[in-house]
């Protein structure tokens, strides 16, 4: 395993695995991964700049997408003190 992923390996099941394998994944496995709707997804994957276009398929690339919410999670956890 690469990065920090070592250090959570007792909480990651063969759904975070298998993601894991992706560099970019579609709208739809974002939505069903993250549990989140079209909208919020799309929404802030274009504020990341982590949209990819190939042609006619739109494609997320999941380190940025994961970056950015992890830098969400904080401002949203910095709020609440």
């Amino acid at each position: 395993m690469s990065g920090d992923v070592w250090m959570f390996s007792d909480q990651i099941d063969d759904e975070d695995m298998e993601f894991m394998q992706h560099e970019f994944v579609t709208y739809s496995m974002a939505c069903d991964y993250y549990r989140l709707g079209l909208k919020p997804v799309t929404r802030m994957a274009h504020e990341c700049g982590a949209v990819y276009k190939i042609g006619r398929k739109v494609l997320i690339r999941r380190s940025i997408f994961e970056t950015y919410l992890r830098t969400q999670r904080k401002v949203d956890g910095e709020d609440d003190d």
